[in-house]
């Protein structure tokens, strides 16, 4: 079963709540994107979700997610190749 995140911004902070359970917290997108590949996400399955309290993810740092996540596939799936 595929791990799915619900990504919020919290403080300044990017906070995944992943289907699994783990909490992920980070200062930069690129830093949660690369966690989050880390951690199985893959990016169709990262959603996001407001919440009172909370500050909405722009459009602009839902599409960066997203796109550093399959950068990160494409890299990783690069290096398995050359290995």
């Amino acid at each position: 079963m595929a791990i799915t995140a619900n990504v919020s911004l919290f403080k300044n902070d990017f906070v995944a709540e992943l289907s699994d359970g783990r909490h992920i917290e980070r200062h930069d997108w690129r830093e949660m994107a690369e966690a989050l590949f880390n951690a199985g996400v893959q990016a169709s399955a990262v959603k996001y979700e407001w919440r009172a309290g909370q500050r909405m993810i722009t459009a602009g740092q839902q599409v960066a997610l997203r796109s550093e996540i399959r950068r990160q596939a494409v890299r990783h799936e690069g290096q398995s190749i050359a290995a």
